[in-house]
């Protein structure tokens, strides 16, 4: 809309309205345009005047509205709204401005949530008779220049309240177990205490685990019944059975103010598990010390790996790469109590490596996944004969004829025997033959020496020999000599014939030939002594 009055030339400003989304008529704004009494709307006096001042225009004359003759029509301005903020919308749209306001959301009901939990792994369990501290059980980002311990928040809450910690199973159903809280604050293998009012985040400090001995179980868990330190309510038929002592869990089970003097309690919650470091099943894995830390990167080095206590049946080492894994060949003998591992490198994926590769090289425990710190690692480039002419040397007929009979091949004709060349011996005299004279030593029976025997192989010659006089050399004959069959003091095995001496071979095959034995006195008896020798 446009409001013109006929004494003005000028064109009228154009006027500013405001359509409200609530109602469809126009507001107008105070200084956009022309007022309640300019417009005539109900103006007394004033207005009456104006009305009688109003004079007609002239026929042919241009009105007021239409441009003057000559002059091109001049373009009329746009009407222009206001656009109200999308924001503000729903404050104009409501109509009962005076109304009640709406009720309030209760609040969210308080929870507790762990913002720190205990560290997995790397803290022992003591046992009451080691007489010290059983230590503090550490948070799980816990460092040696920055310390942290298990945190809880409760959420939504802040004001009086109690808070239990207690030790529970690790796997379902959370029974009590039979391992104690020791510390600050703890009594009946529990840690209870009041919440600080002023704050939502609660730290515990000084909690360590003391272990039971397994006579003592029974009485550990009758304990905890008798204190009600069951936070999950777990029957009596459900308590029995085995306990893994190695492993346990946080329970913490806070109660919050409600109403004068009354506490209302909040879900448990549990932490993660925490193992004894003792255990070889569940202890944290570590590598100590090896003697090398790189090899070919085909494989087969032997490396000594030092370690924390490991089952021989349950570890493995691992080398990882980036898209790579291989593990270490041993065997279980290869474990050496618990401490030690010696193993042969796997060979890496690229067997012509040309420059340095470092890997990582960990310990893993396969029953639960569990993984020590990494250690570096470097594979080196193949120094040795590239083209394996050494390994080609080293092969021999019977290696091929393997590989022939083992790719499928008709085998070759089997060479022919080794050929023997035959080598003359020297003959044996015939049995009965007279061979060279005997020998004597240590003279006849003047001499003190024993006689010497004929050997068997000279009966005949010894025969003639003895029916001439003097025994064929004018020498008196040999009175015949007994078998000797004397046993040495203290001992119970004769010597003599077949026993310790015996008779000797009748022909030493040219070599020269036997000397029989000679006497010795011992104890002032003579004991002959019965052997051969060659001369």
């Amino acid at each position: 809309m446009r409001a013109t009055l006929p004494v003005r030339t000028s064109p009228p400003l154009p006027v500013f309205r405001h359509r409200s989304p609530a109602s469809s008529s126009l507001l107008p704004f105070a200084g956009a345009g022309p007022s309640r009494r300019s417009r005539g709307v109900g103006g007394g006096a004033s207005a009456k005047k104006r009305r009688r001042d109003r004079v007609a225009p002239a026929p042919g004359s241009p009105g007021p509205s239409s441009p003057p003759r000559g002059h091109p029509p001049q373009p009329l301005p746009p009407a222009m709204e206001d656009v109200t903020p999308p924001e503000l919308l729903p404050f104009l749209l409501q109509q009962d401005w005076g109304g009640p306001s709406p009720a309030p959301s209760p609040s969210p009901a308080p929870w507790v949530e762990i913002l720190e939990q205990p560290r997995p792994r790397g803290l022992r369990f003591r046992y009451k008779c080691e007489g010290r501290s059983a230590g503090s059980i550490p948070g799980e980002h816990s460092t040696d220049s920055n310390r942290t311990h298990p945190t809880i928040r409760v959420n939504n809450y802040r004001g009086p309240g109690r808070v239990r910690v207690s030790l529970v199973t690790k796997d379902p159903p959370h029974r009590p177990h039979p391992h104690e809280l020791v510390g600050r604050g703890c009594r009946d293998g529990a840690f209870e205490g009041p919440l600080d009012p002023t704050r939502s985040v609660h730290s515990f400090q000084n909690l360590g685990i003391q272990c039971v001995k397994k006579r003592e179980l029974e009485a550990a868990v009758a304990e905890r019944m008798r204190t009600s330190n069951n936070p999950f309510n777990v029957p009596p038929e459900a308590r029995g059975g085995e306990y893994d002592l190695a492993a346990v869990r946080l329970c913490f089970q806070v109660w919050v103010g409600e109403g004068p003097g009354g506490l209302r309690p909040l879900p448990p919650v549990l932490s993660q598990p925490i193992y004894d470091n003792r255990a070889p099943s569940t202890a944290e894995l570590r590598i100590c010390r090896v003697n090398r830390n790189s090899g070919s990167c085909r494989g087969g080095d032997e490396i000594f790996l030092l370690c924390d206590k490991v089952q021989k049946e349950d570890i493995e080492v691992c080398f990882c790469a980036e898209g790579w894994e291989a593990k270490g060949s041993f065997a279980q003998a290869d474990v050496h109590r618990q401490v030690a591992i010696v193993f042969r490198t796997p060979p890496f994926r690229d067997p012509a490596l040309r420059r340095p590769l470092t890997v990582r090289l960990q310990l893993q425990r396969p029953s639960d996944r569990q993984r020590s710190q990494p250690m570096d690692f470097q594979y080196l480039p193949h120094q040795g004969d590239l083209e394996c002419i050494e390994e080609k040397r080293k092969r021999t007929r019977e290696t091929f004829r393997a590989l022939v009979q083992s790719s499928g091949l008709p085998s070759p004709a089997p060479s022919r025997p080794p050929r023997r060349i035959a080598v003359p011996t020297r003959s044996l005299p015939p049995p009965g033959a007279a061979g060279p004279a005997p020998h004597r030593r240590g003279g006849g029976a003047g001499s003190g020496g024993s006689p010497r025997p004929s050997p068997p192989g000279a009966a005949g010659a010894g025969a003639a020999a003895a029916a001439l006089p003097g025994g064929g050399r004018g020498r008196p004959a040999p009175r015949p000599r007994p078998p000797a069959h004397d046993v040495i003091p203290g001992s119970h095995h004769p010597i003599g014939p077949g026993r310790g001496g015996g008779a000797g071979p009748p022909d030493w095959g040219g070599r020269g030939e036997p000397v029989w034995g000679w006497g010795f006195p011992v104890w002032g008896r003579r004991f002959p002594l019965w052997g051969h020798f060659p001369v």
